[in-house]
């Protein structure tokens, strides 16, 4: 199962870990996907403290395309 993980799961897990099992879990069975919303949110802050480590790792996660539909999100809104 492939499961988006959300920035604010990723920061939960880097600052506290109180959360973490099942973000864990979907790492060791290669469930835990991100897009490119996700990493632009999370590697800028990973740069400044130096988490080189951590962006590589992030960087081998599947990736979920990122589809925007402009119209439908104009229509959600009117």
């Amino acid at each position: 199962m492939r499961v988006l993980t959300d920035t604010s799961v990723w920061i939960d897990y880097f600052r506290s870990g109180e959360n973490s099992q099942a973000l864990d879990y979907l790492l060791d069975v290669e469930g835990a996907v991100v897009n490119d919303l996700i990493l632009t949110e999370l590697i800028p802050f990973l740069r400044l403290r130096k988490q080189n480590a951590v962006m590589k790792l992030l960087a081998k996660l599947s990736k979920c395309p990122l589809v925007i539909d402009w119209q439908e999100i104009r229509e959600f809104q009117f």
